[in-house]
């Protein structure tokens, strides 16, 4: 895939990327790895998780790892957790460090998506939400995509909103953005 600038739950990783992803489904259960060029190195992460369903509500668990090549960032691991309610899907991820305490530099990670389809826009509008010590604020987004020819193609346009990180990616706090996104499945 490629992507005209990368931001990733609202925070600016890089201008323009080239991805590659493999997945494998076996039954319930997922793993993934997915890999990105950053401004300085690579972007690798793994995933693993289980798909099941819970009264009826399609629900999922699992892990990721996000780690860099050549001090990009730090490397994150984190839980996940998500019900796709049929009107609004609700995603969170806890990082793996995150505590209870004072100075923690974990954080907690919260989207809410609503499907637009239902009041005739072919959109999904996206909140999210950062809380912890060690990255604050929201945004929303909005994502639009489609296939032609095989290609998928996309749309985001979104705004930062009272940002902070911890380790001072704070250039483009309160921000808007849009990438245009290009990718191919087989």
């Amino acid at each position: 895939g490629y992507m005209s600038d990368y931001w990733y739950r609202g925070y600016f990783i890089s201008e323009s990327s080239v991805s590659f992803g493999a997945d494998v489904e076996m039954g319930n259960f997922y793993v993934g790895t997915w890999w990105a060029d950053v401004d300085t190195g690579m972007e690798y992460d793994v995933y693993a998780g289980y798909n099941f369903a819970l009264m009826g509500i399609p629900m999922y668990a699992g892990f990721t790892g996000y780690y860099y090549t050549d001090n990009y960032d730090s490397d994150y691991e984190e839980y996940n957790i998500g019900a796709d309610l049929g009107f609004m899907a609700i995603d969170a991820a806890i990082d793996g460090d995150y505590e209870l305490a004072a100075g923690d530099q974990g954080y907690q990670h919260y989207t809410i998506t609503l499907p637009l389809s239902p009041v005739g826009i072919n959109m999904d509008y996206v909140y999210q939400t950062w809380t912890g010590e060690a990255v604050v604020g929201h945004n929303h987004e909005l994502h639009y995509s489609m296939t032609v020819s095989g290609v998928d193609v996309g749309l985001v346009v979104g705004r930062n909103v009272d940002t902070s990180h911890a380790s001072g990616l704070t250039q483009h706090d309160n921000s808007t953005y849009g990438t245009f996104t290009l990718g191919y499945s087989f």
